[in-house]
């Protein structure tokens, strides 16, 4: 209990001043009071109690004033602060953003650090980023122009992923601007609408123009820092050709680390200077991977918290409600006993997985189940609710639904839809129209050519010179295997149109073995048309066919429902279609090919490189 005394204080005691204003809000609400009351200008007030009956209430009783400046007491102590304990909390956090410029230059593959000065490099980029652990970072490449790697961003494994791909190959222009880098990085800040940040230089050597840059970069909040690469005695630049570099007289170059110049730099810019060590020496001496504070915080090195007092004026809030209670008008608990007494209106049963999961999932679902009507009332993407309407043979949905797709796959299943609802010309123009839009579609041709053929049949059949018996015998299948093709399902009479499971193919011969979800509708829609080719040949015969035109009607269903569920959800899809001989081998071939493309993780970076200097050059934006 001492303890707890000797520690207890106001965070924030300038609002202890407000109560010397209690006083003036008594005397100020009693003034307003007395001039509320009319009877007090006519009356004496010695009389007042005598003639005037008020109510016994809280809200007319004394006991409101004191209930009033007890609130106001209770709020300036909750500003004020209250603790008598202390928390751990963050020191700072890192908010400053790094910009990460690396010198690129042919310079950088020397081999005086081992075993190159790119791979040391690679390596320090990677430790910088996993010991920064937070904050926003840039990453930017250099040579004869600098490039953005990338923006100011908190994602630091993606930039570990583009620090690795880093090499003085995907750089289009020789050369050593370390100015420019500097530029960029200056330009890259204000985009990101940061006050200040800082700089961290990777390279080995500097000119004027750098000092320049350096020098207006820190009058903008660019903080300029520097790490050197290499060493002073330097080493020879092997090139992937044989030989080694050379300079503009032919002598082989040695690139050597000028650091009189670098912390030149690092001076002006306003920064610090290292060199690249095998361990986190240099990343501590430039001070990149701890937030930057002002010089009267004072912070252990490597503490990443502190112990600081906890605000207790949250609290005493909650003695505040009682009171804030008090002042609503009379009859208020018998409003909210009324508001729960409220009969309440029956509300739509919600299943757990209807929080997780979108209507079309959940009419997939019940597609897959076999409630095919409870799919059509689910399904939003036009594709699933006509598969879902057509399994449910309501053809007019389906055939809404399916024209809402304006593409070839939507026109093709339209026309499939219009078949089972018998509007036959329509049907033929929706297999047109998606021809029109992909001519290389087999099973619209198909489905086209086999529909114009049985047209053709049943005008033949129902002109007046072919007997009833005629008509029966031109639906059985030809002896030798190639007989013509006719509607699937059960048909009435000889007029009436085809079952609603119909769908037609080539009438000529077995088709090719085709892979996919349209593939297996079609074969599906051949194979129902093949077992009603003799259901006009005797009843023994016509029930066969019937059984087995309903089996395959219910194929070429589930092969439709297919079709659409890959095009709404294609990663739920199940296992894929068996391939072809030829799908297999060019399969087989492109993995090959694959095989033998070289590896270069850089390439997507030089290519980035490059349009961006072409597009410089055609702004002028370069001197």
């Amino acid at each position: 209990m001492s303890a707890w005394l000797a520690d207890f204080h106001f965070l924030r005691p300038a609002w202890l001043l407000a109560l010397a204003l209690l006083p003036v809000l008594a005397w100020y609400g009693r003034r307003q009071a007395r001039r509320a009351d009319p009877w007090r200008r006519i009356c004496d007030p010695a009389l007042l109690p005598y003639l005037v009956q008020e109510s016994a209430g809280v809200l007319r009783s004394g006991a409101m004033p004191w209930l009033a400046a007890a609130g106001f007491v209770l709020l300036v102590l909750a500003l004020a602060g209250p603790s008598f304990r202390q928390e751990a909390r963050p020191v700072v956090q890192l908010q400053a953003p790094l910009i990460l410029a690396v010198d690129l230059s042919e310079r950088m593959h020397a081999t005086d650090l081992k075993p190159d000065r790119m791979s040391r490099l690679r390596f320090k980029l990677a430790d910088l980023l996993a010991r920064r652990g937070e904050g926003q970072t840039a990453l930017i490449g250099y040579a004869g122009d600098a490039f953005t790697v990338a923006p100011l961003t908190d994602d630091a494994a993606s930039l570990g992923d583009l620090a690795a791909a880093l090499s003085p190959d995907v750089m289009p222009l020789p050369g050593q601007r370390a100015d420019r880098a500097i530029e960029l990085a200056l330009r890259l800040l204000r985009d990101a609408g940061e006050p200040g940040g800082d700089l961290l230089l990777f390279t080995d050597q500097v000119d004027g123009r750098a000092s320049n840059a350096a020098r207006a970069a820190r009058d903008a909040g660019l903080r300029v820092s520097v790490l050197g690469v290499g060493t002073a005695q330097g080493a020879p630049v092997p090139r992937a050709r044989g030989g080694f570099l050379q300079d503009d007289a032919g002598a082989i170059l040695i690139p050597r680390l000028d650091a009189s110049s670098l912390e030149q730099l690092a001076r002006l810019g306003g920064g610090r200077y290292a060199e690249l060590t095998v361990d986190a020496m240099d990343l501590d001496r430039l001070g990149v991977t701890a937030a930057r504070v002002d010089a009267t915080t004072r912070i252990e090195e490597g503490a990443r918290s502190h112990l600081g007092w906890r605000d207790e004026g949250p609290w005493l809030l909650l003695a505040l409600l009682p009171l804030a209670a008090l002042a609503f008008r009379r009859g208020w608990l018998a409003v909210v006993a009324l508001m729960i007494a409220l009969p309440v209106a029956p509300a739509q049963a919600l299943e757990w997985r209807d929080l997780w999961q979108r209507p079309d999932q959940r009419a997939w679902e019940a597609l897959q189940e076999g409630d095919a009507k409870a799919a059509q009332a689910l399904a939003r993407d036009p594709a699933l609710r006509g598969a879902a309407a057509y399994r449910a043979e309501d053809y007019a949905a389906a055939t809404e639904a399916f024209a809402r797709r304006d593409d070839a796959t939507g026109s093709y299943n339209l026309g499939n839809a219009l078949v089972g609802a018998g509007r036959y010309e329509e049907a033929l123009d929706a297999y047109a129209r998606a021809l029109a839009l992909q001519p290389d579609f087999p099973d619209a041709a198909a489905n086209r050519k086999a529909l114009e053929e049985w047209l053709r049949q049943r005008q033949e059949q129902s002109s007046p010179q072919d007997s009833p018996q005629d008509g029966q015998d031109s639906g059985k299948p030809s002896s030798d295997g190639s007989g013509q093709d006719n509607a699937s399902g059960d048909e009435p009479d000889e007029d009436g149109p085809p079952s609603s499971q119909e769908s037609d193919a080539p009438p000529d011969g077995e088709p090719e073995t085709k892979s996919g979800a349209q593939d297996e509708a079609s074969e599906a829609e051949r194979k129902a048309r093949d077992g009603s080719d003799g259901s006009e040949a005797g009843e023994d015969e016509a029930g066969k066919a019937g059984e087995d035109a309903e089996r395959y009607a219910q194929e070429m269903q589930q092969a439709l429902d297919r079709s659409a569920a890959e095009e709404q959800s294609p990663a739920d899809e199940g296992q894929p279609a068996p391939l072809t001989v030829e799908e297999a081998e060019r399969q087989q071939a492109m993995e090959h090919l694959l095989q033998r493309v070289p590896d270069d993780p850089g390439g997507l970076l030089r290519r980035k490189f490059q349009l961006e200097l072409q597009r410089r050059q055609r702004e002028g934006e370069r001197r």
